[in-house]
């Protein structure tokens, strides 16, 4: 198999409240998307509802090989894939696969821009479940401590509250 035909997780931008929908175009074309989803409780003046919103607004994250990026741009509503130091980002498979894990346990997730200013916290790692192993930092010492998984390829930051009790510190 020759280096353009080996297939990579990248993250697309995409038109505001598209995720959905184009992730849905993309895997109809063949190409492997994977959207984020989470649900929440939304409340009209008349209902309250659970629905599921994009974890990560205005991101799709695609495999591809390097011959299926223009099949991608192609996609109405594709604004362009994400860059680190002007080439396009792969995002390591551990990464998605983490993603993939946090969304499906269902812990409360809300995801922030590394831009974020962090407060001095203790970094740690969850000792037991499926996310064993998994690294992050305290952000709030309260009833449940919360860690942030750093998805460093897309500069996004997910918060999962964890019981302290699966928590260990790192030096």
């Amino acid at each position: 198999m020759t280096v353009d035909k080996i297939k990579n997780w990248r993250a697309i931008y995409v038109s505001s409240r598209t995720e959905k929908k184009i992730g849905e175009t993309l895997n109809a074309k063949g190409i492997e998307a994977y959207v984020p989803l989470v649900k929440t409780m939304r409340q009209w003046s008349d209902r309250k509802k659970m629905v599921e919103l994009p974890l990560l607004h205005g991101y799709v994250f695609v495999k591809t090989d390097l011959h299926e990026n223009d099949k991608v741009m192609q996609t109405k509503g594709v604004v362009n894939f994400v860059r680190s130091e002007g080439k396009i980002a792969v995002i390591r498979e551990i990464e998605i696969d983490r993603l993939k894990q946090l969304v499906a346990l269902g812990y409360h997730l809300e995801a922030h821009g590394i831009n974020k200013k962090y407060k001095e916290g203790d970094r740690v790692k969850i000792t037991s479940g499926v996310l064993k192993g998994v690294e992050g930092y305290v952000v709030d010492a309260g009833e449940n401590k919360q860690i942030e998984v750093l998805l460093e390829s897309i500069g996004q930051c997910i918060r999962v509250k964890l019981p302290k009790e699966i928590l260990v510190n790192i030096i």
